[in-house]
């Protein structure tokens, strides 16, 4: 599956490009940087719509890519960040239940 883990990475990437261009021209509008900018993220779109409708994408990577298009990219980096302020047991145990539903276990959180 290293196929599909290649396009969900190269989309991923791709919506975080469009969200870092969509702030850069929230923050400065009118300007020609913004403007600049626009025209990168309407390629993006491009590039995703494109994707989304070729036909020599099976309906499982289209729904693949609609997916991750429309998740929040940005949660890696903030878990990523919480994660380097564990210790390394705390880290392991993260990581085996990331694993856990990975391999779609059922996951019950005892609140205590």
């Amino acid at each position: 599956m290293r196929g599909a883990t290649d396009i969900a990475n190269a989309i991923h990437h791709l919506r975080m490009a469009y969200d870092h261009f969509e702030s850069f021209g929230r923050e400065y509008p009118g300007t020609q940087g913004a403007r600049l900018c626009r025209q990168y993220s309407n390629r993006i779109e491009w590039v995703v719509n494109d994707m989304l409708t070729h036909p020599h994408f099976p309906a499982e990577v289209r729904e693949g890519i609609r997916a991750e298009w429309m998740s929040d990219v940005f949660t890696g980096e903030a878990i990523r960040e919480k994660i380097v302020q564990l210790n390394p047991t705390e880290r392991e145990v993260v990581e085996r239940l990331i694993d856990a539903v990975i391999a779609g276990e059922r996951i019950e959180i005892e609140h205590v």
